[in-house]
């Protein structure tokens, strides 16, 4: 039976849907370099934009847009809590009294003073403890137990104190990268102690400027760098490199749903380029994108992806070619992608419905066992689910890829998260 279910979810999952691609779409701000962006995780026409003239916010899919803090200085990092759906931080930064960190609870619409820095560039978070950050400046990094609130200098074992990026371990406690202006370094303490990682990146054209992780494997690590693309399967034990054809490669973003498709931008004109190969190699995706000095990427829940250029925010409909994207079920059922994902202690699905309609959603391991019913019965509108990682039994199961089902009277859709613990 377990194997009926299983090959019964995969052939739901994973049959093939094409789709075509999309141009991109003009979506405002012109005369503005967006340097963030992101999009509420449960809501997509919730989006927010920090440039080099103030932090924008649209609540209608970027058709129109309003100033929400309005500064002459940067706003270089924007992004929801990985522990809340509706909270955003960003920072401010451009050498002024007002540099620091603000937050929103409501989406990006209102905003807050959260402390004040000099200078802020980039924010990490630890992925399992809330509150635990990382946040890096020209002169260092600072650590958090309480999103800033209070802070401490950790800068111990790092080679040079100018750092470009800083990011949580996908999945270990206290684990973080640092980016530096010719290095990368690592911490497993919470940055007690940081020690330099091996590659070739205090070479010129090999400078680091982003790091992130994949999705689905938290020790495959990816880099831009000035002229190379880096990465590595091993945790950065070891290097390869892809030489590109552009320069001043910034902002990356993964898929999360496809292994090895990502998203590269280049900030000198080079445009946006993706890798469905992991960065091995990568292709052009620059028809019709009005500018091409890219400082900002975002993909949201629906696979479009979002490039905050030197003069405004583009949209573009990515291809679409696994059914695990883009749920098959009649247009009056949707299922979202769990966030966080990966996620720790619980994860958030919702689940919206034009009409009253009974339905079940069910979670699965990997081997077709049933896990756990998060839910059986009517619903009509949208319903928010959390799962604390606990089976029908009540016990906490392992880490590992879940699948979670919807069905209805007439279909069956499932999605994939990751429990890490």
């Amino acid at each position: 039976m377990y194997k009926k279910v299983i090959i019964l979810l995969i052939m739901v999952c994973f049959s093939a849907i094409l789709a075509q691609a999309d141009e991109w779409e003009f979506l405002g701000l012109s005369g503005k370099q967006i340097l963030s962006i992101s999009i509420a995780p449960d809501n997509t026409q919730n989006i927010c934009a920090g440039t080099d003239a103030g932090l924008y916010y649209s609540s209608d899919g970027g058709q129109n847009w309003e100033l929400k803090l309005s500064s002459n200085t940067l706003f270089p990092f924007l992004s929801y809590l990985p522990y809340s759906s509706d909270t955003l931080i960003t920072l401010l930064s451009g050498g002024t009294w007002s540099d620091g960190i603000y937050f929103s609870t409501d989406d990006g619409n209102s905003w807050t003073t959260g402390n004040y820095f000099i200078n802020p560039r980039r924010l990490g978070f630890d992925p399992i403890n809330p509150g635990y950050v990382y946040i890096c400046f020209p002169d260092g990094i600072l650590t958090s137990i309480d999103y800033g609130q209070n802070v401490s200098s950790a800068n111990n074992g790092l080679p040079n104190l100018n750092i470009l990026d800083v990011k949580g371990d996908g999945s270990h406690l206290y684990e973080a990268y640092a980016v530096g202006e010719a290095f990368l370094a690592h911490t497993t303490d919470f940055g007690n102690n940081w020690a330099e990682m091996n590659g070739l990146f205090g070479l010129e054209d090999y400078n680091p400027s982003r790091i992130e992780f994949a999705p689905d494997n938290p020790d495959t690590l990816y880099v831009t760098c000035y002229a190379y693309f880096a990465r590595s399967f091993n945790g950065g034990a070891s290097w390869q490199y892809t030489s590109m054809p552009t320069y001043e490669n910034m902002p990356i973003v993964c898929d999360p749903d496809t292994p090895g498709k990502l998203y590269v931008g280049s900030a000198s004109g080079g445009g946006v380029l993706e890798s469905n190969d992991a960065g091995a190699n990568f292709i052009s995706m620059n028809q019709d994108i009005g500018n091409l000095n890219i400082y900002s990427l975002e993909l949201d829940a629906y696979k479009y992806i979002y490039a905050g250029t030197g003069d405004g925010v583009y949209k573009y409909n990515t291809i679409v070619d696994i059914a695990v994207k883009e749920p098959v079920l009649p247009q009056t059922v949707s299922l979202s992608q769990n966030y966080p994902n990966p996620f720790n202690s619980q994860t958030f699905i919702k689940i919206q419905t034009d009409s009253s309609q009974m339905v079940w959603l069910e979670i699965y391991d990997i081997a077709g066992r049933l896990t756990r019913t998060l839910f059986e019965g009517y619903v009509s509108g949208e319903k928010s689910l959390i799962w604390d990682g606990a089976d029908n039994n009540g016990s906490i199961v392992s880490s590992g890829i879940y699948l979670y089902s919807l069905k209805t009277a007439d279909n069956t859709v499932c999605r994939k998260m990751t429990l890490l613990k």
